[in-house]
């Protein structure tokens, strides 16, 4: 009777464990503000990707999105895509990252960046392949899109009869091209949503949420012929559609979830508050977007704050324009740079780079310190 007990408890025990580890369970809680301009940007940290595998599910949860935001999941060792599919794509409500091999390595090393434009993280949760399902709804005929974007295929509505919120449409493609993308349709011919309208397409396809009542609607609005959606694009072959559904529970433990820094409003004046690293490797940047400079004058002056002086390098840092190659603000030809030696960094506008300012903002880059404040003093 002992044994028998003892073998229950563990059974029991073992049972909890596996409930525990195969739950969604949150990595990241926010919120964090994904801004305009694609200057924001958060590193969820290798540790939360011990457990990680193939297969398995990364899901990100937001809130006040606006209209035309973007989401993009980024490496951060050169802050390029973590895969081609994911450099930029429409944001709605919650999108999904798909784990595979490749980004497995990736992320395990060095953790993985999410960034885009006009949107606020609330949570990023982690599934484990074992908790989702996945059912094939369309088989084909495979369809070849071709790069004038003229083919399609045509998908029946009985096909989403079982889907509900909360699942996701995962298009199986092959023979990707470079600069592939996809397109969802209603029967109508039209996008199903801005989003869906060039999507990128990576070799693993395209995972599309469900997130909304109102996207169940349009996939059972069909017409004479049955056809509810229709699928184009260019540089793939659609091969399947399925049905991916999570069938686990959150876990609500939040003990090791790693927490966003606490959000910040900027005062009057202020065009950057928080900690953004320069590193030794170049990659760091700091982007402001035009509108705070719109009721600047000539003469006003931009300060820049920092701290954490690296050594090994000569620290340094540079004003840019905000857009194509990055030319120095002042319009010189070659980088104007500006010692860090402890002291705040200030510059002093003039009319051409107040115009350029106030019509493509404005890119702060450099090396070997961490910017803290960047704020604007009006002169009378």
């Amino acid at each position: 009777m002992r044994n028998f007990k003892f073998i229950s408890t563990f059974c029991a025990l073992l049972m909890a464990a596996v409930v525990a580890t195969a739950a969604e369970r949150t990595i990241l809680l926010g919120p964090k503000t994904i801004g305009a301009g694609w200057k924001d940007n958060i590193v969820i940290l290798p540790q939360q990707f011990a457990t990680t595998q193939v297969g398995d599910i990364l899901t990100v949860y937001v809130d006040e999105v606006k209209g035309g935001a973007q989401g993009a999941f980024q490496d951060p060792a050169d802050w390029q895509a973590i895969a081609p599919e994911y450099a930029y794509f429409g944001v709605s409500g919650p999108f999904r990252l798909k784990v595979t091999q490749e980004i497995l390595d990736k992320i395990k090393q060095r953790g993985l960046a999410i960034g885009g434009h006009d949107y606020r993280i609330l949570r990023v949760t982690h599934i484990p392949a074992a908790e989702m399902v996945e059912k094939v709804v369309y088989r084909g005929p495979s369809v070849l899109m071709k790069d004038d974007w003229s083919a399609s295929a045509a998908v029946q509505k009985d096909c989403f009869k079982d889907v509900k919120v909360g699942d996701a449409l995962h298009f199986k493609v092959s023979r990707v091209e470079e600069g592939a993308a996809l397109k969802v349709m209603d029967f109508r011919w039209n996008a199903m949503e801005p989003s869906l309208d060039g999507v990128p397409v990576g070799k693993d396809g395209v995972t599309v949420p469900i997130v909304e009542q109102s996207q169940l609607i349009k996939l059972q609005l069909a017409g004479s012929d049955g056809v509810s959606m229709r699928v184009g694009g260019k540089g793939y072959r659609l091969e399947k559609i399925s049905v991916v559904s999570f069938t686990g529970v959150r876990d609500e433990d939040l003990t090791n979830a790693q927490r966003a820094p606490k959000e910040y409003k900027l005062q009057p004046g202020e065009l950057f508050h928080g900690e953004k690293v320069l590193p030794q490797d170049w990659s760091g940047n700091l982007r402001i977007t035009a509108e705070p400079f719109q009721e600047c004058t000539e003469s006003d002056c931009i300060v820049v704050s920092y701290k954490d002086i690296q050594q090994g390098c000569e620290p340094q840092i540079s004003f840019r324009e905000n857009k194509g190659k990055w030319l120095d603000l002042t319009g010189s030809q070659e980088p104007v740079w500006y010692k860090l030696d402890g002291n705040d960094v200030v510059l002093t506008l003039d009319a051409a780079m107040l115009d350029k300012l106030m019509t493509d903002g404005l890119v702060i880059t450099g090396v070997g310190a961490t910017i803290t404040k960047v704020y604007i003093i009006h002169i009378n």
